[in-house]
């Protein structure tokens, strides 16, 4: 088997969330992400608008909209598909310091969990999308 071609990073995540007003507001507020523009999907009568918001010291891009047809179910990490998001830091003070901010925002999350190769904290998004600020170790 030939070797795949190389990719040098991640583009963006898409995300679809129940309430585009509060999943921005988390995005912005909790995680720092800044609004980038917006785009719309699908034909003008449709208005499916997608919010892009980009992460300044990371450059994670968030493309987030809402369902095409409501089902007002939450994420799952049970069905096919995604599990979590994991972002990383470069020290334990960061983490902490992830934990202190989701304190002070009112988010519930896991404490400092060690998993052998790294230490992180889990949360979730308003809408239940998993996801994990990670040191890893070594």
């Amino acid at each position: 088997m030939s070797t795949p071609p190389s990719f040098t990073g991640v583009a963006h995540l898409a995300l679809v969330v129940r309430d585009m007003t509060a999943s921005v507001t988390f995005y912005e507020q909790v995680l720092g992400f800044e609004r980038v523009g917006d785009v719309r999907e699908g034909p003008p009568e449709a208005g499916h608008p997608r919010r892009l918001m980009r992460h300044p010291a990371s450059g994670v891009v968030l493309g987030i909209h809402e369902p095409h047809e409501r089902s007002n179910d939450l994420f799952s990490p049970q069905r096919t598909g995604l599990d979590h998001v994991a972002v990383t830091v470069s020290s334990r003070e960061e983490l902490d310091a992830w934990s202190a901010r989701l304190d002070a925002h009112g988010v519930e999350h896991s404490p400092v969990r060690d998993a052998g190769y790294a230490e992180f904290v889990s949360f979730g998004d308003p809408d239940g999308i998993a996801w994990e600020v990670w040191l890893p170790k070594g």
